[in-house]
């Protein structure tokens, strides 16, 4: 199949990815305006990638096939701007935050979620806010709306880097909490101890700890995953399930 230009239902499928970056395949399916038949979906998903609007690629752990937009599907979508910028290098990274962030969409623990890429198209929004997150994710409790800061660490950052970033977070009064979600929990150890060594006790209890070590593999429970908020280990379904 032949794409001469992009159609309604072309549109349908790509939408979703301009909110989510990278999705898999049932993902990005189920968040088509009106949900299409499987073989279908997938006969024109493997058509906009061979137009070169998609770019494909299968996780080698979990085998699933993940779609995002390529430079030249972004160029079609008019997002020339500021695109979504999936990278190679940072794509399990980024696939990462789009599906936690929509999993706390989807727990209806989080009213709105952005990410990185979204913020980025706000006009000065690091100018005016000074540091922008993996994803910014709004809700509310008790009557309450308050933003989290979403960081995802892979990888360890340096010690430098580590203080600097929660230096400007505490100095941020946009952001009332800063959630970090780790892949190893040596790495949570030492962001825990460097960032309590680095701000107030007060300050210290703005940021959340939480660990993930099948992350690589799997796709994220947030309602059993476990971490440290105020002192104590928690689950953080503990921290953001609404109080019915």
């Amino acid at each position: 199949m032949q794409i001469n230009h992009l159609n309604t239902i072309h549109l349908n499928y790509l939408n979703p990815l301009l909110k989510w970056r990278v999705m898999n395949l049932e993902s990005l399916r189920q968040e088509c305006t009106s949900v299409p038949n499987y073989f279908n979906f997938c006969k024109i998903i493997r058509s906009l990638e061979k137009a070169k609007i998609l770019e494909g690629y299968r996780h080698p752990f979990n085998r699933k096939k993940y779609v995002y937009l390529s430079p030249f599907g972004e160029g079609q979508l008019s997002l020339t701007e500021n695109p979504s910028s999936v990278s190679k290098e940072t794509l399990i990274h980024d696939i990462k935050v789009s599906e936690i962030g929509k999993s706390f969409v989807d727990q209806g623990w989080m009213n709105n979620v952005q990410l990185e890429h979204e913020l980025h198209n706000k006009r000065n929004f690091r100018v005016t806010y000074k540091i922008i997150p993996d994803a910014l994710l709004e809700g509310a409790k008790n009557g309450v709306s308050y933003k989290v800061a979403l960081e995802v660490e892979l990888s360890r950052k340096s010690n430098q880097r580590i203080v600097e970033k929660a230096r400007q977070y505490v100095a941020s009064t946009f952001y009332n909490y800063v959630l970090y979600i780790f892949s190893k929990r040596n790495y949570m150890e030492k962001y825990i101890e460097i960032i309590r060594s680095s701000v107030s006790s007060e300050e210290f209890n703005r940021f959340l700890f939480f660990i993930d070590e099948t992350m690589s593999a799997n796709p994220t429970d947030l309602i059993e995953m476990e971490g440290f908020f105020k002192g104590k280990t928690v689950k953080l379904s503990e921290v953001f399930e609404p109080v019915k």
